[in-house]
């Protein structure tokens, strides 16, 4: 096979070369395209600039180029990775978060990049403009590496594409701590939600607190998977659709503390004859799962503003000498995972052994032994969160002593 060698021109400050290239329909083109590389300085010669001109003939001619490569990688997502991959694999709140990252962030960003001339640099700088202009975490980058690379992933198993994956050394930004998205609730946090949410928001808030379930799964819950001790993981609800739990490890019990024990009992009370072993521990009034981010707009936001907390202050009746100082560090809302970040933070703080946090956590990255065994819950992990509701217990009283 005639090997290319293109013709290497450049142009005011910018280095061009020009090949011949095949189409997605087999059709033989001609094409133009710019270097990585200004001209100018150790780039003055066409010698200093071959390993540039070689990047992008080595696949021209190596003669395993499939015609798809040149697809552009808009073209290659919208019609073959989205709907042939992503949606058959994933379940729906993760199918969701691609789509968001792919239309909010990537696919503007894409022009005409074609499979073949995708390169690290261009991962790079791609990663780089999102964290400057959309003021992304490092968790949500981290999201956006991971949707890109799972693409050309799929682009190599399709033998679409051959050779090392573009995005695999592409680097995460730093970004500011104040631009984190990542959030873990603190004990006082915590307290100072529940001492202003009135019910079912209050329990909802501590049951994510005191056992770091997920949302769906806090939808997911009946009051045929609590037996007064321990909660069973047994289903995941996301908008209308029921599912099993994330993984085999999600669906192991978790311990209820004594604290949130008296609460739910409270709660089971107030649903009366709606409290029946198939119906949702948190419902809304047609008997489905209740929507929680309804009740953060509706209910858990204003109930954090303090003007709303000086309001319900002012409609109590205290005896004369005896006033309550308007709270205005009431904490952010950070959204429902912060309370699970802040179970496994909290219980680190009081010096509770990994396994045992993971265990309470029901998280599945420890092993193969922990990702297959589903283990009943031990007298340790009982132990981690009761301390946990001690701690959580002296912290409230402080505040209620401070108050007074």
């Amino acid at each position: 096979m005639r090997q290319q060698t293109g013709y290497l021109f450049h142009r005011g400050n910018s280095w061009f070369l020009r090949y011949y290239d095949t189409d997605a329909t087999g059709k033989r083109i001609q094409k133009c395209e710019k270097l990585k590389v200004a001209y100018g300085g150790e780039y003055r010669t066409r010698r200093s600039v071959q390993t540039f001109v070689g990047e992008i003939l080595a696949p021209l001619n190596s003669g395993l180029l499939n015609p798809q490569a040149t697809m552009t990688v808009v073209d290659f997502v919208d019609t073959i990775y989205l709907p042939e991959h992503v949606e058959k694999r994933l379940r729906p709140a993760s199918l969701k978060q691609y789509k968001d990252v792919w239309k909010n962030h990537l696919k503007n960003r894409m022009g005409k990049l074609t499979l073949r001339s995708f390169r690290t640099v261009h991962g790079e700088q791609m990663l780089a403009d999102i964290a400057a202009k959309a003021k992304l975490g490092r968790s949500s980058l981290r999201h956006c590496k991971a949707f890109l690379s799972g693409a050309f992933k799929q682009a190599k198993r399709l033998g679409i594409l051959d050779g090392l994956n573009p995005i695999q050394d592409t680097s995460i930004p730093n970004v500011p701590e104040a631009e984190q998205d990542t959030y873990a609730y603190s004990l006082p946090e915590i307290k100072s939600m529940l001492a202003v949410l009135p019910e079912p928001a209050r329990t909802v808030v501590l049951t994510a607190a005191f056992t770091g379930l997920r949302k769906s799964e806090l939808r997911g819950l009946t009051w045929g998977s609590y037996n007064g001790e321990q909660l069973s993981v047994d289903r995941s609800v996301w908008n209308s659709t029921v599912s099993e739990p994330k993984t085999k490890r999600s669906r192991s019990p978790i311990p209820v503390v004594p604290l949130l024990a008296e609460a739910l009992e409270a709660h089971r009370l107030r649903a009366g004859k709606l409290a029946q072993a198939n119906l949702p521990i948190f419902q809304a009034g047609n008997g489905q799962p209740l929507n929680l981010d309804n009740i953060v707009r509706r209910v858990i936001m204003p109930a954090l503003s303090p003007c709303a907390v000086c309001k319900m202050q002012e409609d109590e009746h205290l005896p004369d000498g005896h006033a309550f100082e308007r709270d205005k560090n009431l904490p952010l809302w950070h959204g429902w995972h912060a309370f699970r970040r802040g179970l496994a933070t909290n219980l680190h703080t009081l010096g509770i052994a990994d396994k045992d946090i993971q265990a309470i956590l029901r998280h599945s990255n420890v092993g193969l032994t922990m990702n297959v065994y589903v283990k009943s819950v031990n007298e340790s992990q009982v132990s981690a969160l009761d301390s946990l509701s001690e701690k959580f217990a002296v912290c409230n009283e402080h505040a209620t002593n401070r108050i007074q």
